[in-house]
């Protein structure tokens, strides 16, 4: 690596203050965070103003530091204030519920959540309310018998965009992609808990049926280590999964969870003490921001890393802004999840781009993808003939990839 890169790394390293992992249930707590909004600029007719409500699934890190940062931007465009408030660390419905509850004030328009425990129970309380998610495939909402299912054909219930692909099918065809190109040939799996994350149980199988289809026609067969993924319970995975004599010679695991905090430091010690081979990978989500882990992204340990970019909050933020005003878009019909897109970190080169390009580490507004002036033309209140139709096209674009920060 040349000294001009470390350097830059270096300085990068500086701001990333802890990780962004992607796939965690963590615990928050400090005080809430409140922001005055300015007056929104005049369109010609009045505009409503009001508190939202923005609950997270963490409380720190540079993800959370650049989504409020992010909300900073846009509510004092809009003319809004937002308090941020944290609902359950185990996503418990009766907590998300009371977190509403405590916040709750007459000023409250909106809430943007980042948790699916309790969205019926808030909007039964709260019938007013308007609800959109970000960063969540809502399962509570949109899975068959979910808790929160009523909450799918309620028209206060305006949608959410999912951290990536929100069906682990289209999860574990795109990482049984990856394996089989990269030519790796022992594989082990490792997730989070199916029970918190039960797509991930989806894509585990998934990996285990695509490269079953694989090896028919292979004249190098990839082995599947294991009859099930390693389920790793909000913990680092164990020391002793190296002692098994299966595990010491892997190409790659594939870590269905934030696998530079869950699965880099074991394998990294494995390495070191000799009881994994030192050329196994790891192809997972989620990004650490520890200097020795941005620099490893592409170059060593870590192949592959798949993040959703939280950018994709304009969603809810321009779905919250036309109801408020009541001008929703004209084609838009009935909620639904939209499959997040990825910012995918497969070199170095691309992990370079991100530091010095994106505001996904850094917080600085001036690099957004979806900044003010191209998000206007999704809101109702400045572009009358927006459409939810476009909005989709847009979200689901590389206007939120790993190519828009190039």
């Amino acid at each position: 690596m040349s000294l001009l890169r470390k350097a830059a790394k270096k300085a990068a390293a500086v701001v990333l203050l802890s990780g962004i992992v992607v796939t965690s249930i963590v615990g928050c707590g400090g005080s809430d965070t409140k922001s005055e909004g300015t007056k929104a600029e005049s369109t010609g007719t009045e505009t409503k103003g009001g508190k939202i409500l923005f609950m997270p699934n963490t409380s720190s890190g540079p993800v959370y530091d650049f989504t409020l940062a992010y909300l900073d931007m846009w509510t004092q465009e809009l003319g809004y204030t937002y308090e941020t408030i944290y609902g359950d660390a185990a996503n418990d419905p009766a907590g998300n519920l009371a977190a509403v509850k405590n916040a709750m004030t007459s000023d409250v328009v909106g809430l943007i959540a980042m948790q699916d425990g309790g969205i019926i129970d808030i909007m039964t309380e709260y019938p007013d309310l308007y609800i959109a998610g970000v960063g969540s495939d809502m399962a509570s909402v949109y899975s068959e018998e979910g808790a929160s299912a009523a909450a799918a054909d309620n028209d206060h219930f305006l949608g959410t965009v999912a951290a990536g692909f929100a069906d682990g099918v289209n999860t574990g065809k795109m990482l049984a992609e990856k394996v089989i190109e990269a030519g790796h040939k022992k594989v082990a799996i490792c997730m989070s808990p199916a029970f918190a994350y039960p797509q991930y149980a989806v894509a585990d199988q998934t990996i285990r049926t695509e490269i079953e289809a694989y090896n028919e026609s292979a004249q190098e067969p990839i082995e599947v280590v294991g009859e099930e993924a390693t389920v790793l319970m909000f913990k680092p995975l164990d020391d002793t999964f190296f002692n098994e004599p299966e595990h010491k010679d892997l190409d790659v695991i594939v870590g269905l969870c934030g696998g530079q905090a869950f699965v880099y430091p074991t394998l990294a010690n494995a390495i070191g003490n000799g009881t994994a081979d030192p050329d196994t990978k790891l192809i997972t989500f989620g990004l650490e921001g520890a200097e020795e882990l941005v620099d490893d992204v592409g170059t060593g340990i870590v192949e592959q890393t798949y993040l959703p970019n939280y950018e994709e909050i304009f969603f809810a933020i321009a779905m919250l802004d036309n109801a408020i005003q009541g001008k929703q878009y004209n084609d838009f019909e009935k909620s639904e999840v939209l499959d997040g897109v990825y910012v995918a970190i497969t070199s170095d080169e691309i992990m370079t781009n991100i530091e010095e390009n994106s505001p996904l580490l850094t917080a600085d507004m001036s690099k957004t993808s979806a900044s003010i002036e191209v998000g206007k033309e999704y809101l109702t209140r400045y572009n009358p003939d927006a459409t939810y139709a476009d909005l989709v096209k847009f979200m689901t674009s590389d206007a939120f990839s790993e190519k828009a920060y190039e």
